[in-house]
Formats: C-alpha cells, structure tokens, sequence
C-alpha cells in the first residue's frame, strides 16, 4: 500500500568551502599584505622600467635648469643626441661657468636627485648623478605608496590583490613610466601624488592610521605642489581635503583637538604652494604668458588682428600668431617688444578669455585632445645603446594608457568628474562610517587634483599641452582605482582598523557615586 504522502528527504549540505591555508590567512593579515604589496610593487616597476633594457624619457631641453641645481650636466652618449631622441642617464660635475646661476629651476625634484646621487655612487654607477639611480629611487617610492594604500584595504585577499595589481597599472603604464629616468620635475610630481593618495586613504581608521595616513599625505602633497609652477594648483584640493579630515593626537582626544594636525597640515600644503609660485625663473613669468597670447590666443581669433588690438598690442602682431617664444622669428625679437612686453601677464589674458568665450571653448577643447592623446610622440624612451630608431617610444606596459585612448579624453573625464560629484554627495551619507568616508573623501580630492591641474593645463601654458597634462591624467586614474577600492575593498563599520574614533576619556557613568558608598563602608576612611 502506498502513502498518500510524499516523504521529504532534506538535500544533504553542501560541503563547506575548504579553509585557507596558513599561507594565505598569514598573508590576508592587513599589515602583512601590505609589505607584500609594495614589495612586489618595487620589483615589477623595478622589471618593468630596466628589463630587458632600462628606459626613461629624453630631455626636450628643460634638464638643463633642474640638473644645474646639482652642480651637473649631460653626458652625451656616443652616437646619441642632448635632446629629444634618446636618453642620456649619465651627469657629470660642472665646468666652471657651465651653469648660469640664475637659470637653476628650484624643485622638490631636487631632493629626490640629492638621494638618488650617493644611492647611484653605492650602486656603482658612473659619473656625478645617474639616472638610472633615481628610477631605483622611484621604484622604492611607487612601492611604498602602494603598501600604504595596500594597509588600508580589507576584504578578500584575491580582491585586495586585483585592486593593488589595477593600482599597479595604472602607475606603472608607459604614459608615466618614462619619467622615473629623466631629469624633469614630473617625477616628484607623480610620485607625490601616489603618496597623497595612499596616506589620504588611511584618514578614517584608528588614531594611529590617521595619524600615519596624514603623514604620508602632507609628505606627498608638498612633494607634488612644489615639482613645479604647475602643480601650485594642487594644492587647493589637498587642502580642501584636509580642513574636514579628523585626526586626534592622542586616543582619546578632545573632539576640537582632532582638527589641529589636520589644519597644520593643510596650512603647510599651501604656504609650499606660495613659494614654489616664486621659484619660478623670472624669464619664464614672462614666456609662459607669452605663448599662451601668441599661441592659444591669437593663434586660435578669427581676427589675429582685432584680438591683438584688444589685447592691446600693434595690430600687425598677428603675423606672429600660432609663434612660440621658441620659434624662428618670435614676436620677442620685434623691436617694439619692449613696449608690449608689458602685456605679457595672465590678467591680460584672462580679461580677454572673459570677452570671448569662444575662444576659451576652443581652448578647452584642444585640452581635451591633449588629455586623451595621453603620451608626447616626440621624446624617445631608450638610450642609444639600445639600438632602437631614434625617438622610439617603449610601450612595455600600456593598459591605462590604451583604455584612455579607446575611452577618449572627454568621456575620461567625464567619469571622473561624475565619480568625484557622487563621492560628494555620499560624504553626509557615509558621516557615521569614516573608514567608507575616507576613501570617498580621496576619490573627490583626486578629481579635484584632476579638474585643476586640467584648466592649469590649458590655460597656463599653450605649447606641450600633452606633456602638461600628465598630472591631470595620473589624478584621473587614480580616482578610478580609488572609487573600485571604494566600493569592494574599504573596511566595513566595526571591521578591524576602521569605525568611529573611541570617545574622549571620561569617568564611567556613576563613577564617582560607587566611591563614595565604597567610602562610607570603610570605617577610618577619610
């Protein structure tokens, strides 16, 4: 006889997911993952820029002003050229008067230089400064910054490492690569960003984090505002970043307290952003206005004639229109340039962008051609010796770069700008959550970095407008970088190492009632 009733059999459990081993939960430990990361960070950048030959970037003629700081000139390759095609890592001291004073550029690339000088000595490579020494200097600085991001990540071990290799990527790719092993201030540019970027991410963890983070921050702020002229502009968002950030000096500080070091902090990023706008050479305060009057203005008026008029020049300086100081006849060799000379400034240009929106449209727009064109196609990547064509660009690793050019530079920064306004708009949301707020706080600061070095770009100087960009696009990045980590990988509310900060120190609740009752029970006590 059979049952009406179906007899329900439970399916059996499915087996448990195997436990990791003792290597991975060893390695999954945050403090541990992170020297793991930027070790291995240092050893792929140090395979990726010298395997199988070392690479850097050729000298378009500014080495000259920032390796003078150091008292060294080129040594010329046999067989290669100072300029342009290939690159040249060898300096040697200064002959008497072979350096003009006063056309050193003052750097913080000067710093990197000074350690990389003795490191190349100890690495046995020849001459004053090598360059090769400060792309080993580069290596071992990209790869702290990474361990730094790395510590502030949680998560999965092989999601922690997808967004550390992505990090990796985008550092490592050949539009910034090249700068490790060259004498421009782009290198401290770069390598400062990355470091602000990192230390920015720790702003919401323990006390002893945000201490650390605010450290690697500041250093990597001031690192990158004082490169170059350029890069002043930066230091608007680190310190907009910093005036909301709380970093108590103690555990249990007072609430005010945790807005001191902070506020230093900031006040430090933009007294160096002052003075490196007076670093600047004083023949450059007049040529970078000059060219953007003469190339990005009159070189893009309908009417060179009537925009030089407004521009209160001669009308027949429009023959000089699309010339750079740099050109064969250069509006400077007119004999009337003493009387315009005057004119050179950037007031005089921005009251004239003001009046022609158009023109300032066109400008905007050519910038973003520039943004998306990623890498100048006119400075070599390799010495002579590598037997490459002159002015051969390597492309070991180009997986940013190749996604910026299929993206294009516009919708580029379009994301990133939509990245940065949604991080904004979570910061309220994420009030109770400061480890999620630090990463969103870094994501907006970084397309603040990438909007303003953007516009300082295009409207600063209007030659090398590809090579300009360069801080903009490494912003850029790294606000994609920082919005995945964001979102897979940024410590969960009550996870190690993130939440609230602990309360100030205080007397338990009724403290103070239990000794005295302990007082009245004690005969004899005072």
């Amino acid at each position: 006889m059979t049952s009406q009733h179906a007899v329900v059999v439970d399916p059996p459990p499915a087996p448990a997911p195997p436990a990791p081993g003792r290597a991975a939960r060893l390695l999954g430990r945050p403090g541990v993952f992170a020297v793991a990361a930027g070790a291995a960070a240092t050893a792929l950048m140090a395979a990726r820029i010298f395997l199988p030959g070392p690479i850097g970037l050729a000298d378009n003629g500014d080495g000259p002003r920032r390796m003078c700081a150091l008292d060294s000139v080129v040594q010329v390759d046999p067989g290669s050229a100072p300029w342009w095609a290939y690159v040249n890592f060898g300096y040697v001291r200064a002959q008497p008067g072979e350096c003009e004073p006063a056309g050193g550029y003052r750097s913080s690339a000067a710093v990197l230089l000074r350690l990389a000088r003795p490191l190349g000595h100890w690495l046995g490579l020849p001459g004053e400064v090598d360059l090769r020494a400060l792309a080993v200097l580069f290596c071992l600085l990209a790869g702290l910054a990474v361990g730094v991001f790395a510590a502030a990540l949680r998560g999965g071990l092989p999601t922690r490492s997808l967004i550390c290799l992505a990090l990796f990527l985008v550092v490592g790719d050949s539009i910034f690569a090249g700068y490790a092993a060259s004498p421009y201030s782009e290198t401290a540019g770069l390598l400062g960003i990355l470091l602000a970027a990192a230390g920015a991410t720790h702003l919401g963890g323990s006390p002893r984090a945000r201490r650390a983070g605010l450290l690697v921050l500041t250093a990597g702020a001031v690192l990158a505002v004082a490169s170059k002229t350029q890069a002043v502009t930066m230091a608007l968002p680190f310190a907009a970043l910093l005036l909301f950030a709380h970093v108590p000096p103690a555990r249990a500080a007072r609430a005010w307290a945790g807005r001191v070091l902070p506020c230093c902090a900031a006040a430090l990023i933009v007294a160096t952003g002052a003075a490196a706008a007076q670093w600047q050479p004083e023949p450059f305060k007049v040529i970078n206005p000059t060219e953007v009057v003469f190339v990005g203005l009159l070189g893009a008026a309908d009417d060179p004639a009537a925009a030089a008029v407004e521009l209160g020049l001669p009308a027949d300086f429009a023959q000089y229109a699309g010339r750079s100081w740099w050109s064969a006849d250069p509006p400077q060799n007119d004999p009337r340039w003493p009387g315009v000379r005057g004119r050179m400034t950037y007031p005089t240009v921005a009251r004239f962008l003001l009046h022609h929106p158009d023109v300032a449209a066109g400008i905007a727009l050519g910038a973003v051609e520039d943004f998306g064109a990623a890498r100048p196609g006119y400075l070599g990547s390799y010495p002579v010796g590598a037997g490459e064509p002159a002015g051969s660009q390597e492309s070991r690793l180009a997986v940013f770069g190749t996604l910026l050019r299929l993206l294009g530079g516009g919708p580029l920064l379009l994301l990133v700008l939509g990245l940065g306004a949604g991080a904004a708009g979570r910061l309220r949301a994420l009030r109770h959550h400061p480890a999620r707020r630090a990463f969103a706080s870094a994501v907006l600061c970084l397309a603040g970095v990438t909007a303003v070095q953007f516009l300082t770009a295009a409207y600063g100087e209007a030659v090398e407008g590809v090579k300009h960009q360069v801080f903009a696009i490494c912003a850029a990045g790294l606000v994609l970088v920082l919005a995945a980590a964001g979102l897979c990988c940024a410590p969960r509310p009550g996870a190690a190492g993130g939440g609230a900060l602990p309360p100030p120190r205080q007397e338990p609740a009724g403290a103070q009632e239990h000794e005295q009752e302990q007082a009245r029970r004690q005969p004899g006590r005072a």
